[in-house]
């Protein structure tokens, strides 16, 4: 048996018209199984096409329900507001408008042969206002939604004694997307903590150090390490996600590490230290809770960050701290150490301005200017002309930025890699 086949005549350099897809958008005659999985469809459709579901009537009869619609978040009339001066009033408008956009589902069989089925009796896509634009959809609380995973780690950050806000950060960081990226927002972290009401108390650590095994035990890339004091209670504690442990793999040759943030129910530093990928985004290494800012401290730290990590970064950006110098300096003796531009600037600038005045401008113009020097003798020369013509010899303040030139000024650190960063911004931009 033989089959022809003809050839179609068609110009191959012809641009193809596919169809448009419409198979997003509700139909009458579709069926679903349950009346979850067709809300679950209306409201991905609804999400696409700048809207919210809202769960309206359904009819139930002996004790079932048969029929359910599903409206556009817009529909129903405004409620009248009864106002009781007494009380603060919220400035807060109504957003329905009485939009008619819905879909009804009913509970039926096609056949007898076939089981009942929720099937689409009713849609409408007309609505009477404006769609809502993608970036704000995320921000409707139908669409924000915490996993059971990230509600761990929000209990453990919170248990540790982070805020919302911080807590926001550290993830970001830890899931590498840009702020406010999350599918959550601080309010919903704080609903968290309302739901759970979990308490800040004596067994705080315990509670800490428990959910540090059970991670490590499910996945031993999960890394943490810690001290006690004499009194056998927390001191200091590092770790480390999976995730993390793997980008500093391959992205650990640049470090920026940064105590600004203090975790406000122990008065705590807490210590993030962060990186860039290949794509500039900024990723999370690792985070610490320390007891207090020493020279010791900072020196465990910096040694337990190595072993975790199986090696020191080749060169580490922080603020102007002599303690933590003096760490890296013994615990990371072949990383090169940088002080954060930003830092350093911002520490001297209102004394600057006070003792210069009218020329603190003319000052901030030339610093700049020696700043973006990259040839050592360039820079020396620079200096001293500087420092001549604002009568700065004798200041204890520019002698104190003068001697540590070697970890600021680009002239000195033009050798070493530093990936397009010379701030500690990273860690809470």
């Amino acid at each position: 048996m033989f089959i022809e086949f003809t050839m179609l005549d068609v110009d191959l350099n012809e641009p193809l018209i596919e169809e448009e897809n419409n198979d997003d958008e509700p139909f009458i005659g579709q069926t679903f199984e349950s009346q979850e999985e067709a809300y679950v469809f209306y409201n991905k459709y609804a999400k696409q096409h700048g809207f919210v579901v809202r769960k309206d009537r359904s009819d139930t009869r002996h004790g079932r329900t048969i029929r359910r619609d599903f409206y556009c978040h817009c529909g129903g009339k405004k409620p009248l507001k009864v106002v009781d001066f007494s009380k603060p009033q919220r400035n807060k408008e109504s957003s329905k408008c009485d939009c008619k956009a819905h879909m009804r589902i009913t509970l039926k069989k096609c056949f007898d042969i076939f089981p009942e089925e929720w099937h689409v009796t009713k849609y409408s896509k007309q609505h009477n206002h404006v769609m809502l634009p993608p970036e704000a959809m995320r921000f409707l609380p139908s669409n924000r939604n915490i996993s059971g995973e990230d509600e761990k780690k929000i209990l453990l950050l919170k248990e540790a004694g982070l805020s919302a806000r911080q807590i926001i950060r550290v993830l970001e960081l830890e899931k590498n997307v840009g702020h406010g990226e999350l599918p959550f927002i601080q309010k919903d972290v704080r609903n968290l903590f309302g739901r759970v009401k979990r308490l800040l108390g004596a067994n705080d650590s315990k509670s800490l150090l428990e959910y540090m095994k059970s991670t490590n035990e499910e996945n031993n890339k999960f890394q943490y390490a810690y001290t006690v004091d004499g009194e056998r209670r927390l001191e200091n504690i590092f770790w480390c996600s999976a995730e993390s442990f793997d980008w500093y793999q391959k992205y650990g040759d640049v470090v920026v590490f940064d105590t600004t943030y203090k975790v406000n129910a122990y008065d705590m530093p807490c210590g993030i230290f962060v990186g860039v990928d290949n794509h500039g985004r900024t990723i999370l290494f690792g985070c610490a809770l320390l007891r207090n800012e020493t020279t010791s401290t900072f020196s465990w730290l910096m040694k337990t960050f190595v072993r975790i990590m199986k090696s020191a970064p080749k060169t580490i950006i922080t603020d102007q701290d002599p303690w933590m110098s003096k760490a890296i300096e013994n615990e990371m003796p072949t990383t090169k150490h940088s002080y954060c531009i930003w830092h350093i600037t911002s520490k001297f600038s209102c004394w600057f301005a006070t003792l210069l005045r009218e020329n603190y401008q003319k000052w901030c113009a030339d610093f700049y200017n020696l700043y973006k020097m990259t040839i050592t003798e360039e820079f020396e020369r620079s200096w001293t002309l500087m420092i001549a013509k604002y009568n700065l010899q004798e200041n204890k303040h520019v002698q104190g930025l003068y001697n540590v030139r070697y970890f600021w000024a680009p002239a000195y650190l033009r050798d070493y890699f530093f990936g397009g960063m010379i701030t500690t911004g990273r860690s809470g931009a």
